[in-house]
């Protein structure tokens, strides 16, 4: 049995974007990434070496592999697939870009799912936008969505129509201003699910509400302290409940797993996740999982 309404059960195949398709050349990065935001320029060479040791881990982890191909017209951002599509147990939903150099991703994904043979159940229209990092399934079969600078009402009024017979509810959580609506700011860039009964979380941006509700249900919060933030201390992928990816040079947080007893695997990260501001979550977009 598989399922795609779980952010922590075990993955068994996952959709991937290779650095090196994602950073095509060198003309490539240096034409996009101040337009993009990322932090600093990623190094090319670097960051494809970081991305086969990601590969190997997730091999090793048991997981299957699938890799989108290169494109002519996605950016630097591509490498950032989860951000494309949502995942319910009645197929895709095909995502809405609220970030407009992105527009054009979740149609490659269409594509891999039309000659993969995986159901499309929808598409998020415009003018509603929903990007994956602001979407994750939390226990008890609950859907988490943000309302943001890259998620907005519109979008969110269609998710709860297509998910209406799968998710048990779906619960709204509006993002404060931080940083403007160019950064990279996600729901999970706050939280991410590591097992049944634990989160990883940055609380000074959390909503008072959305909080309390992981508490009142039972979670366990990892705190990620301020001088982590910006390393991705926060996004934590689930490769099975309690088994995670985690960006090396987060020792606090990742004291703070072990002690939750979450076994941590860490990736180096500087050109594949701290420069673009995605980490492990946002480099996946998993396709089945074993329920919890």
């Amino acid at each position: 049995m598989l399922t795609m309404q779980t952010d922590v059960g075990q993955i068994k195949r996952i959709l991937l974007k290779h650095a090196k398709d994602a950073f095509r050349n060198e003309q490539q990065i240096e034409q996009e990434w101040q337009a993009l935001n990322f932090l600093a320029k990623p190094d090319r060479a670097n960051a494809i070496k970081e991305y086969d040791a990601f590969c190997e881990l997730l091999v090793k982890l048991g997981v299957e592999l699938a890799f989108l191909p290169a494109s002519d017209d996605t950016t630097l951002d591509s490498l950032y697939p989860r951000d494309n599509a949502l995942t319910t147990d009645e197929g895709i939903l095909l995502c809405t870009m609220g970030k407009p150099n992105r527009a054009s991703e979740p149609e490659h994904l269409k594509q891999f799912f039309q000659t993969e043979g995986i159901t499309i159940k929808g598409e998020i229209s415009a003018p509603g936008s929903i990007e994956g990092g602001d979407v994750t399934w939390l226990k008890n079969n609950v859907l988490a969505v943000a309302n943001g600078y890259r998620t907005n009402p519109k979008g969110i009024a269609q998710l709860r129509e297509q998910v209406a017979n799968t998710a048990s509810a779906v619960i709204e959580v509006p993002l404060p201003h931080f940083r403007g609506p160019s950064d990279v700011f996600h729901l999970m860039s706050i939280v991410s699910p590591i097992a049944e009964d634990v989160a990883v979380v940055y609380s000074p941006l959390m909503p008072v509400p959305f909080r309390n509700y992981l508490l009142e249900s039972g979670y366990r919060l990892v705190e990620v302290p301020e001088s982590e933030y910006d390393s991705q201390g926060c996004n934590v992928l689930a490769v099975a409940p309690g088994v995670v990816i985690a960006v090396d040079g987060n020792p606090i947080t990742l004291k703070g797993m072990q002690q939750a007893g979450i076994d941590v695997h860490v990736i180096k990260g500087k050109d594949i996740c701290e420069k673009g501001c995605g980490g492990p979550t946002c480099l996946t977009r998993p396709l089945e999982r074993l329920p919890v």
